[in-house]
């Protein structure tokens, strides 16, 4: 399990399980799927990491809960784009250039 415990904080991995490394491994891909790449460890969902946003036009660095950049679903079930942060896209471009980057990454 050690090759998948990277990427975990060292705070997590004093008792990383595969409870840890499935979370771990969730945040990054539901992450990635909102425009979102991890930059260094992730922290579990209660402490800020820290994050860039990949689209296009963006590339912000910020640290926040994963439960800010995950986004929600809507009352059919469907994704909705986690909140506009500051200096991103206006919501226009945005949602089209999070598409673009669905596309791009073979996220759809």
């Amino acid at each position: 399990m050690a090759e998948e415990e990277s990427g975990i904080s060292p705070v997590l991995k004093q008792g990383a399980n595969k409870r840890n490394v499935a979370a771990k491994r969730n945040a990054v891909t539901v992450a990635r799927f909102h425009g979102w790449t991890l930059i260094g460890d992730y922290n579990g969902s209660d402490t800020r990491s820290k994050w860039r946003c990949e689209l296009e036009g963006c590339g912000t660095v910020l640290e926040k809960f994963y439960s800010h950049i995950r986004g929600r679903k809507d009352k059919e079930g469907n994704w909705k784009p986690s909140p506009r942060h500051e200096g991103c896209l206006p919501k226009a471009e945005r949602e089209a250039a999070l598409q673009k980057w669905r596309e791009e990454n073979n996220l759809i």
